[in-house]
């Protein structure tokens, strides 16, 4: 036990255990105060350690701190705006009102592989699972953000140009993401001062304007818990009916296409129904038909039903999907 002791100490003591451990500590009480000393902790309150194992609010924080230079250029931010929606409200992660115009960040601090489609309501994320894959749906963020801008117009004056920008983090790669609409910017963290540039240089906001409208939607960061909780319920309600509608779509798990049921024309498992990817033979992700997804019968060699049985019952399941 003695000798157990005095190794630990050693260990404790030798210089290079010094020297990591008051490196470790330095770098953390330098960035305790560089977010103490930030616009996201005075707006929001949140404590430093509250941030940090907070998913959702780390990702607000890193995206702030990658606008914050704009802060040189007068603009100015608000973090978790609740503005009403219908008897509702929506919430707002970041806003920036700088010279060029009002930006709504939507922040997506996810990891894996991000597939969607503007128009499509259900995006996918798909996450390695061993050999496999596992795939993750949430709401389309441009959808989300269209409800935001559409919110936040009805508040400030229709003239202000509003930028919609979804922010995902550099953790995930945006596989298969597609827009139409010049003035929506889906990027990764690390792009998104560019993504700012692409959408407008132009400033058309003067310093006493950003004020006033910070001063007309700095309220809407200060509601009670009352409206964030039911705004949460509201949220898995929408995430509910969201996943319905998921289960139909049923996406390709690795390239984001349709899967489309399929039979079996030869080998051993002719007759068999399976999902096949419509990107075939660019993509070849099968998959199983399920209960749970389709409620199609699949063929079984050891049911006493004749083969031509069990097919007509395939057939008749697939006729009603």
């Amino acid at each position: 036990m003695l000798k157990l002791l005095v190794m630990l100490l050693s260990i404790l003591f030798n210089p290079i255990t010094l020297i990591v451990v008051g490196w470790l500590l330095i770098s953390f009480l330098v960035d305790l105060i560089i977010y103490l000393q930030s616009t996201y902790y005075r707006e929001t309150k949140a404590s430093y350690f509250s941030s940090q194992n907070d998913l959702g609010r780390y990702g607000e924080y890193l995206t702030y701190r990658k606008l914050k230079s704009y802060e040189k250029q007068g603009a100015k931010f608000l973090f978790n705006t609740y503005l009403p929606h219908k008897n509702e409200t929506t919430e707002i992660d970041v806003i920036m009102i700088a010279p060029q115009g009002i930006f709504v960040f939507e922040s997506k601090n996810y990891s894996g592989w991000i597939f969607g489609h503007e128009k499509d309501k259900i995006w996918y994320q798909t996450l390695p699972a061993g050999r496999k894959s596992h795939k993750e749906k949430f709401y389309n963020p441009i959808m989300q953000n269209d409800t935001h801008i559409n919110c936040l117009k009805a508040l400030v004056d229709k003239n202000i140009p509003i930028y919609s920008i979804i922010v995902f983090s550099e953790r995930c790669t945006l596989k298969k993401v597609t827009t139409t609409n010049k003035e929506i910017k889906v990027v990764n963290r690390k792009d998104i001062k560019t993504a700012i540039s692409s959408l407008t240089e132009t400033p058309v906001l003067s310093p006493e304007e950003i004020t006033e409208i910070y001063n007309k939607l700095h309220p809407y960061t200060q509601v009670d818990k009352s409206v964030k909780l039911r705004h949460i319920e509201n949220i898995n309600k929408l995430i509910e009916n969201e996943n319905s509608v998921a289960e139909k779509q049923h996406l390709c798990s690795k390239c984001g296409g349709k899967m489309i049921l399929r039979t079996a024309k030869k080998g051993k498992y002719t007759g068999m129904s399976f999902y096949g990817c419509e990107n075939y033979p660019k993509c070849t992700n099968t998959e199983t038909t399920t209960d749970k997804l389709t409620g199609i019968i699949k063929y079984d060699y050891n049911d006493k039903a004749t083969r031509n049985e069990q097919l007509e019952k395939l057939q008749n399941k697939t006729n009603e999907i």
